[in-house]
C-alpha cells in the first residue's frame, strides 16, 4: 500500500500568511519524508449559504465554508511539480464538469510536463448544485453530469493522444485541432474515477485506471473492489490494471475518535491496524490528510507528517 498527502489546498494554513506557498510547503516536506504521493482537491466556489446536501456521509455536513481560501487545484499542481523530483501529484477529485475538456487537458499536460509525468487525475462528477449554478452550468448538465463527465473524459482522452484532435460527443464536438503539448506519461496521466456506487465503478472500468473510493470503510470497499474486479473481468480487462485508492484521514490521538471524513484516527496501533484491514480489502493507495486531533496548523501537520513516517510508512511498506 501506497500512502499520499492531501495539501490542504482547503482552507490551507492562514496563520503562515503564505496563501497557498504553504500547500507547496507541505507537498515538499512530504516528499522529503518518504510519503508516495501529494494531493490536492477541487473546488471553484462555496456558496454562504449551501441547499445541497454533501452526500458523502449520513449528517449531509460539508467542514469547509465559503470564508476559507480555496487554492485552485491545476494551477497548484503545476507549481508542486516544479519543486519536487519523485511524488506522484494527484487530484482527488477533479469536478470533472466544472471546465471545459480542452482547457482542462491542456492544464493537466501542462503539469505534467512540469513534472516529467507525474499527474494523476482523480475524477468525479461533482455534488454541489449551488456551485454549478454560480459558475454558468447549465440544469440539464447538473442533472446529467454523470454522462457529461463520460463526455468530457474521452474528449480529453483524444486531446491527449491524437495531432490533430477531432472529437464528436453529445455534450463538446471539437474538429482538426491542435492540442499540444501532450502529456509526458503515456498514453495520458493515470485516470483514477472517483465517487461511490456502481456508476462510478462502471465509469472507471469503462474510461479508468483505476477507482477512487470516497468516505467508505474496509467492509464497503471490499464490495466496491470485488464488484470493481467483476465488472472488469466481464468487459475483458484485467483487474490487475485498475488501480483502487481512497480519500480519508488519518488523525493521531490517543484513542480512535470516529471522526467524521477519518476513519483511520485514533494511537498508532489503531491507525496500523485500520490500514492493514483496508489493505487486506484491496486498498492500494491512500489520499490522506494526516493531522494530529483537533490541531490543524502548518506546524502540527508538519509534525503529524514527521510522526507518520516514522511510525507508519515502514509498516505499511510490508503490508
Amino acid at each position: 500500500m501506497k500512502i499520499g498527502v492531501l495539501v490542504n489546498n482547503f482552507g490551507g494554513f492562514p496563520e503562515t500568511g503564505r496563501g497557498a506557498a504553504a500547500c507547496v510547503d507541505l507537498a515538499l516536506h512530504a516528499e522529503r519524508l518518504g510519503f508516495a504521493s501529494v494531493w490536492v482537491t477541487d473546488h471553484v466556489v462555496l456558496p454562504v449559504s449551501r441547499r445541497t446536501d454533501y452526500p458523502h456521509n449520513d449528517s449531509g455536513h460539508f467542514p469547509y465554508t465559503w470564508e476559507q481560501e480555496i487554492h485552485e487545484p491545476l494551477t497548484l499542481m503545476a507549481a508542486i511539480a516544479q519543486v519536487t523530483e519523485r511524488v506522484e501529484i494527484g487530484v482527488s477529485v477533479l469536478v470533472i464538469p466544472y471546465r471545459h475538456p480542452l482547457t482542462t487537458a491542456k492544464m493537466l499536460a501542462t503539469a505534467d510536463q512540469l513534472s516529467a509525468g507525474r499527474v494523476v487525475l482523480g475524477a468525479g462528477v461533482g455534488w454541489l448544485r449551488d456551485e454549478f449554478e454560480a459558475l454558468g452550468i447549465p440544469p440539464e448538465q447538473y442533472e446529467k453530469r454523470g454522462a457529461v463527465t463520460v463526455d468530457f473524459l474521452r474528449a480529453m482522452k483524444v486531446a491527449w493522444t491524437e495531432s490533430p484532435a477531432s472529437y464528436q460527443g453529445p455534450y463538446v464536438a471539437f474538429k482538426d485541432i491542435g492540442t499540444r503539448p501532450h502529456p509526458v506519461r503515456a498514453p495520458h496521466p493515470p485516470i483514477w474515477v472517483g465517487g461511490q456506487g456502481d456508476r462510478a465503478l462502471r465509469r472507471a472500468v469503462e474510461l479508468g485506471d483505476g477507482y477512487l473510493a470516497i468516505s467508505s470503510n474496509p467492509e464497503r470497499l471490499r464490495g466496491e473492489v470485488t464488484r470493481l474486479r467483476e465488472l472488469a473481468e466481464r468487459a475483458g480487462r484485467s483487474p490487475e490494471t485498475l488501480t483502487v485508492g481512497h480519500i480519508d484521514g488519518i488523525v493521531f490521538g490517543e484513542e480512535s475518535r470516529g471522526d467524521e471524513g477519518a476513519s483511520l484516527s485514533g494511537s498508532t496501533p489503531q491507525i496500523l491496524d485500520g490500514l492493514r484491514a483496508y489493505s487486506d480489502a484491496g486498498l492500494q493507495h491512500i489520499a490522506a490528510g494526516v493531522s494530529v486531533a483537533g490541531q490543524y496548523s502548518f506546524a502540527a501537520t508538519v509534525d503529524a507528517l514527521e510522526r507518520a513516517a516514522e511510525e507508519i510508512l515502514p509498516v505499511v511498506a510490508a503490508f
